[in-house]
């Protein structure tokens, strides 16, 4: 799988990526090398396996396709949530049905024959 690192940590070797297919993002943590700096950092293209393990996402031998491809990605996000977060968008509110509104039925539905019909009566 490919995906985008969110956030890294170089001093305990994490990441957070964003995947591909867009549903939970994945996790790496490479226990096995905690000495070393973090190979990524956020904007870096990313290939991977994935595994699942209970509800958690975890990146399986992650490495780098290309580096910094997606610089701005994070920030993006960030700033996106932010954007959602000031401008809540209220649901619209039914209206009542009035007696003027004449409803459109796609050609060859048993619904639009009847309503030429009626048209013409």
């Amino acid at each position: 799988m490919y995906g985008v690192v969110l956030w890294s940590d170089k001093k305990q070797n994490r990441a957070v990526i964003w995947c591909e297919d867009h549903r939970n993002l994945a996790f790496y943590k490479d226990e096995s090398n905690l000495s070393e700096a973090s190979l990524f950092v956020p904007g870096d293209l990313v290939e991977f396996d994935l595994r699942e393990v209970d509800d958690m996402r975890l990146a399986v031998d992650p490495c780098v396709v290309s580096a910094h491809e997606f610089p701005s990605l994070p920030g993006d996000l960030k700033a996106a949530k932010a954007n959602l977060r000031r401008n809540k968008i209220a649901p619209p509110t039914p209206s009542p049905r009035k007696n003027n509104v004449v409803a459109l039925h796609p050609r060859g539905t048993p619904k639009a024959h009847r309503a030429v019909e009626s048209a013409y009566r």
